[in-house]
């Protein structure tokens, strides 16, 4: 990523240029308050979606070809928003280069990698894993704005990692090997990348447009990886597969994924940002709540100090 102005405009983010209302589509749309509701309901999601894209492709369990189910969930999420494609039909040659970078970058380059990871690493690892997120987020936004984090940007950053640590050490042995983590973490790098470089474009098109957009693009690498192993799968999945699927298609690849992108619009890569450190308290909510997991002191801990930075990160 070039922190400079490029041909796709990826250096052209800058929060004071950031709109305080977004435009969904041609009108205008969400308010501060509803962009942080949107962002939250994008980030309890995403909390849950690691439960479910284990249970498909681990190791142990349905074990499905982690290209295959990837390719199928986002060709999937692609059809539902096609015809939003129709809003994009007057964009010109830049936005249409920066749509194709996002989807490469962000879905198929987070959704890629963290499916591969997910056959050795456990749903709680992918979730702490994923907690490093805001961080990356805060460095690529001083690349791209040229500019050091402020003060209070580093020591909130370091609150949240530290709830991170005290959540990992409370979850107790997790199931990874060093491929699958260094997997994990490339898509959370790739994923903060798309963070940093999407609301310019959503600002100037709007997020359903957007949306629609980079899905298209991420899917299709995603579809010509995963298709030699598909018909195979698709005949061999159960009826309980398929519903997990639909889920995760419904709720991460699309509800979540129009959220997040009308949300950090809004509010800018850093303050959305912050939110995803609220990922590994959904996963410690999710696995007590379905799971039946306990709760320990110092997961409370940790959660309390993740609360605080994101706190402290929108002051």
């Amino acid at each position: 990523m070039d922190g400079g102005q490029n041909s796709a405009g990826c250096g052209s983010f800058e929060r004071g240029s950031l709109e305080p209302g977004l435009k969904l589509g041609s009108k205008p749309g969400l308010t501060p308050g509803f962009a942080i509701a949107a962002t939250i309901l994008a980030v309890t999601l995403w909390g849950f979606s690691p439960i479910g894209t284990r249970y498909m492709v681990g190791s142990g369990f349905a074990g499905v070809p982690a290209m295959a189910f990837t390719g199928l969930r986002y060709t999937l999420a692609a059809l539902v928003f096609s015809p939003l494609l129709w809003q994009a039909r007057h964009w010109n040659r830049r936005d249409w280069a920066l749509g194709l970078i996002c989807g490469l970058v962000g879905v198929a380059g987070y959704n890629i990698p963290a499916a591969l990871g997910q056959r050795s690493v456990s749903a709680g690892l992918t979730g702490l894993l994923d907690g490093v997120e805001p961080l990356f987020i805060v460095l690529f936004s001083a690349i791209a704005q040229r500019r050091f984090p402020a003060p209070l940007t580093i020591i909130a950053t370091f609150i949240g990692l530290t709830g991170v640590v005290l959540l990992a050490e409370g979850s107790g042995p997790a199931l990874g090997d060093p491929l699958g983590d260094a997997l994990v973490l490339l898509a959370a790098m790739l994923w903060a990348i798309y963070c940093v470089i999407v609301p310019a474009l959503i600002n100037r098109r709007g997020a359903l447009p957007t949306t629609a957009v980079t899905v298209m693009f991420g899917a299709i690498p995603m579809l010509l990886s995963g298709l030699p192993q598909m018909p195979d799968m698709l005949v061999s999945m159960t009826g309980e597969e398929w519903l997990v699927t639909i889920t995760l298609t419904l709720g991460t690849s699309v509800i979540a994924m129009l959220a997040w992108n009308a949300g950090s619009a809004v509010l800018g890569a850093e303050k959305a940002g912050w939110y995803l450190y609220l990922l590994p308290v959904v996963s410690l909510i999710g696995g007590a709540s379905l799971l039946g997991e306990p709760v320990r002191l110092w997961e409370l801990a940790g959660g309390a100090l993740v609360l605080l930075a994101v706190y402290l990160s929108q002051r």
